[in-house]
């Protein structure tokens, strides 16, 4: 399988890198280009099976009509990629359908809960459910020195479709566990890479959420898991039937988060560690992006 991505090739902490890297594990001869450059994207598609657009928003490809139709040209099927959430999200919305990357002849995102909607606006979309790199696999340094609480939540806190939930669950937290928790990924508080896997392989409980939206969450899910964090997350539609139920997760009702405090404070420490090593052999083994690329092949292949 000959690739050409177009995707962020100079930022090694994107998931753009994670996804060359998978293809690469897989077999697959990898170009991964950057997405300002549309004529060298055009050059490297003669001969290849697949042009793989991993969307970045505030980074267009210029002349993307150009660039699909030099695919089809060359008789290249097009395939758009992107971990995010776009119907309820009024901007994101309105562009659904309205530039080149949606034109690609499958676009999948992590948004799986409106397939009419999509379909409605000419869309062939498939629902992608967010994975993880395998570099996120290996355990974490603990460090209770440098991370001292026990529960903490890793994000920040926008306006917009988070905020609502999103500030609840803080301030809830910062209310029934003071200095026991810790918010990280404030713009002064940014921690990624093997800083994050140090930080998660040292909470004793970590705290997520995502846009309440049926079959969507964010990748906060898997690469979580895949670090070997207990996580805490809403229960969601779709959540449980791609293997995260409640004997991984430790899931709460929206805004439910009583029973939630109810249940970490009663939990064991070996009930969690339990949790976190089913949580990591089921990333390993089902939600890394070697699945999902193996996924899309099919799909593009038309056995899937």
């Amino acid at each position: 399988m000959r690739v050409v991505l177009i995707g962020l090739p100079d930022l090694t902490r994107s998931w753009k890198h994670d996804l060359a890297a998978a293809g690469e594990r897989l077999g697959w001869d990898v170009a991964h280009l950057p997405p300002h450059d549309a004529g060298r994207i055009c050059r490297a598609l003669p001969g290849a099976d697949m042009l793989l657009w991993a969307r970045t928003p505030g980074r267009s490809t210029p002349q993307g009509e150009r660039v699909l139709a030099a695919a089809r040209d060359a008789g290249v099927t097009t395939v758009g990629v992107h971990l995010d959430l776009y119907w309820t999200r009024p901007a994101r919305e309105a562009e659904i359908g309205r530039n080149a990357w949606w034109q690609c002849d499958f676009v999948f995102t992590a948004d799986g809960g409106h397939q009419r909607e999509f379909a409605a606006r000419g869309v062939n979309h498939r629902w992608l459910p967010p994975p993880a790199s395998r570099r996120w696999l290996t355990p974490g340094v603990v460090d209770k020195a440098r991370w001292p609480q026990p529960i903490v939540f890793v994000g920040t806190c926008p306006a917009g479709a988070h905020r609502d939930h999103r500030r609840r669950l803080l301030t809830w937290a910062r209310a029934r566990y003071g200095p026991q928790f810790g918010w990280y990924g404030t713009p002064d508080r940014r921690v990624w890479g093997d800083d994050l896997s140090s930080l998660y392989a040292t909470a004793r409980i970590v705290l997520a959420e995502s846009v309440p939206s049926p079959r969507y969450w964010s990748d906060r899910v898997p690469l979580t898991l895949a670090r070997g964090a207990p996580l805490a997350h809403q229960g969601t539609e779709g959540l449980a039937d791609q293997g995260f139920g409640p004997d991984i997760v430790l899931t709460y009702g929206l805004d439910e988060f009583g029973p939630l405090g109810n249940l970490i404070d009663n939990i064991t420490d070996h009930e969690l560690r339990e949790r976190a090593e089913r949580g990591r052999a089921l990333v390993e083994e089902q939600h890394l992006w070697e699945h999902r690329l193996q996924e899309i092949e099919a799909v593009v292949r038309g056995t899937g």
